[in-house]
């Protein structure tokens, strides 16, 4: 008999643990907390501010510097010579957007991107780990170059 009940105890703990959360799990307002490429332990952007705002399956989110150059009251891009034009605009192209549809698959975001900031992205899928710690998303991702990174965002909403 404790046989049979440390089995099935032992299977409601992993039942618990494993279960698969549903895109309404998501549904908020996320500010960003940090960037970190878990591969060599470095906060990337740490200056940088973003928003994830995800609901009814959609999501938006974007992270962008503050500090970011502003251009004077009634001031006009047109007004600069063209290399301070350029300079501007590549700083303001330092930007992280995207938006679409997203879903989630046992422990897998899934995000759809109908619309990104760069053309290339668009249509294209994300498959991404995350994991829910108490008010924090976080999500876990690689790159080709065989980097690790961890995306926190705490939920504000």
């Amino acid at each position: 008999m404790l046989r049979l009940l440390t089995v099935v105890s032992s299977l409601l703990l992993v039942t618990g643990v494993a279960r698969a959360q549903s895109a309404e799990d998501l549904t908020g307002v996320y500010e960003r907390v940090s960037l970190t490429n878990t591969t060599s332990g470095l906060e990337m952007d740490p200056g940088q501010r973003g928003l994830l705002i995800m609901a009814r399956g959609h999501y938006t989110m974007m992270t962008i510097r503050p500090d970011r150059p502003a251009l004077a009251r009634g001031e006009q891009l047109t007004d600069k010579p063209a290399a301070e034009q350029i300079a501007f605009l590549q700083t303001w192209l330092q930007m992280n957007a995207h938006a679409g549809r997203y879903e989630v698959d046992e422990q897998t975001l899934v995000w759809h991107r109908d619309i990104n900031e760069d053309p290339a992205q668009v249509e294209t899928t994300s498959r991404l780990a995350f994991e829910r710690r108490d008010d924090l998303l976080v999500i876990s991702f690689g790159l080709p170059n065989g980097d690790r990174y961890e995306w926190v965002w705490r939920k504000i909403r």
